[in-house]
């Protein structure tokens, strides 16, 4: 069986080898640098202070601050500067971008037409423009989403591909569709150049190619020719009549825009840390994108976005100010773009937050309408079926979300989402193994240790529960208290019954016996 590993670079890392491949040829690394480059590789998501990266090296050996300086050189020589940054006052990351190599076999494909837009090239000569690149793929994604009958990988599990070498087909199969759209991306002399292609990854054939031109204030327009054309191509199989609803304004304000898609970055990257800090950065940003242009969509998304994080875990003075807020923030994105799922679904989590379950669910049902390839709503939709909607929806949809983006840098959040439906129909052990699933790689993450305390106590295991939530408590002390003290997502009677009275178990403020009663 396949150990699994890390892919970066041209470079795969197999911890249970104690190899590290490039090019299929292995590279040779001391012991030190190479569990420096393991610790560093798993914890590619966060910074890590040099205390931490000391420890995972050398254990309890005393040594020296310089020998972490040694290896660091070591691997910086092998694989870039990228490969140890220095983040000044606060520690170390890992700046090329990884993905996991899973165990599991390659992702069987679906039954219907499937298809992932991989991360654009920035061909300019100056490279200033990946954001803009990024832009058009997330947009020609979302607009393909759109069609019910196609199968669309998610932007986020795609872009494990970015800034890495790729074999096309290799990259559809892992992902299990048929069809890969990839490109590049061009700008110079106030123009904008995109090259396209479609791929049938089964035979490596070209199904279509174009070249798009505009004007790089109008880039963003060529999103939606690109999805024209690719369910163009994909006709008879697909429904392509629907390419008339494949229009979207512009942007007013590129500048603006550039700042909202930064702000929009930052806030995803730091959303289920409960460290506030990536969410009061993509809160500057967007407030300065709204400084330029009011009314840039994606800028007031960040901002809900943020609030949301914030008042989820509890790093806000002032809760209910908060949720208005992001609310208010959430509403703006609506009356821009109606069409803007996200949004719908901030509408939606900021609704339950506020205590109002009926609001809630409607909007995040009609988020999932209008995107059905979103796997972070359908998540979070199983989840609110289990407590307010259709119980017997809600596991199969977590898990149908988990499947369409499988290589999705949020699927900690997805996994989350699926463990507390667990947890809702009362399936305990699936819950604690989604919990224990959604912390590989996530030690700074909150969710999952909530979700791991009250499972491992409904499940009967009380010393699992007592030690989640001894880890909670240290990771995410004013979450830990807002549970504690009665603030959960749900209005659902039972579910919070049984979550309050588990976690006060779990905390040990409470006797084994009522929640023996509860199970």
């Amino acid at each position: 069986m396949d150990p699994g590993g890390f892919h970066f670079l041209d470079c795969t890392l197999r911890p249970a080898l104690r190899q590290v491949c490039r090019g299929g040829a292995p590279v040779v690394i001391g012991a030190r640098a190479h569990d420096l480059l393991l610790h560093r590789v798993s914890n590619a998501d966060r910074i890590v202070t040099r205390d931490e990266a000391m420890l995972a090296v050398w254990g309890e050996a005393v040594v020296g601050d310089n020998n972490l300086n040694v290896q660091a050189a070591a691997l910086r020589r092998l694989f870039g500067r990228a490969a140890v940054v220095t983040v000044p006052g606060r520690g170390l990351r890992f700046g090329h971008p990884v993905r996991r190599v899973a165990e599991a076999a390659p992702v069987a494909p679906p039954d219907r037409p499937s298809v992932v837009v991989l991360p654009f090239a920035d061909l300019g000569a100056d490279g200033g423009w990946g954001w803009l690149a990024d832009c058009v793929v997330e947009g020609a994604t979302t607009e393909l989403s759109r069609f019910r009958d196609l199968f669309v990988v998610a932007r986020n599990s795609a872009y494990a591909w970015r800034g890495q070498a790729r074999d096309v087909q290799a990259a559809a199969r892992d992902l299990g569709v048929r069809y890969a759209v990839e490109g590049g991306l061009r700008v110079a002399g106030g123009h904008v150049r995109v090259t396209v292609q479609l791929i049938d990854a089964t035979t490596g054939g070209h199904v279509w190619a174009e070249t798009l031109d505009a004007p790089v204030a109008g880039a963003l327009a060529l999103q939606g020719r690109i999805a024209a054309a690719v369910v163009a191509a994909l006709a008879p199989q697909i429904d392509a009549a629907e390419t008339t609803r494949l229009r979207r304004p512009p942007p007013a304000d590129l500048a603006a825009f550039g700042l909202a898609r930064q702000a929009w970055a930052a806030v995803r990257l730091g959303e289920m840390a409960h460290d506030p800090a990536p969410r009061r950065q993509a809160a500057g940003l967007a407030q300065a994108a709204l400084d330029a242009d009011p009314e840039c969509p994606v800028a007031w998304r960040a901002l809900a976005t943020a609030l949301w994080w914030d008042a989820y875990h509890g790093t806000t003075d002032d809760f209910a100010a908060t949720v208005a807020q992001g609310a208010e923030a959430a509403a703006r994105v609506i009356a821009l773009d109606a069409l803007d799922h996200h949004a719908w679904r901030l509408k939606a989590l900021l609704a339950f937050l506020a205590q109002d379950a009926g609001a809630g669910l409607a909007a995040l049902r009609h988020a999932h309408d209008l995107n059905p390839n979103c796997a972070l709503t359908q998540a979070w939709l199983g989840m609110y079926e289990a407590m307010h909607g259709e119980p017997s929806r809600a596991v199969p949809l977590a898990k149908a979300a988990l499947r369409l983006s499988p290589r999705d840098p949020a699927r900690g959040a997805m996994l989350c989402a699926l463990g507390f439906a667990q947890f809702t129909v009362r399936d305990y052990a699936g819950a604690a193994a989604s919990a224990q699933a959604a912390l590989l790689g996530m030690a700074n993450a909150a969710p999952p240790l909530v979700l791991r305390a009250i499972a491992h106590v409904g499940a009967g295991n009380l010393a699992a529960g007592a030690a989640a939530f001894a880890r909670l408590r240290a990771t995410a002390p004013a979450l830990a208290e807002a549970r504690l003290a009665g603030r959960w997502l749900s209005t659902n009677a039972d579910y919070r019954a049984r979550a309050q009275t588990f976690l006060c178990v779990a905390a040990g403020l409470a006797p084994p016996a009522p929640a023996a009663a509860l199970r």
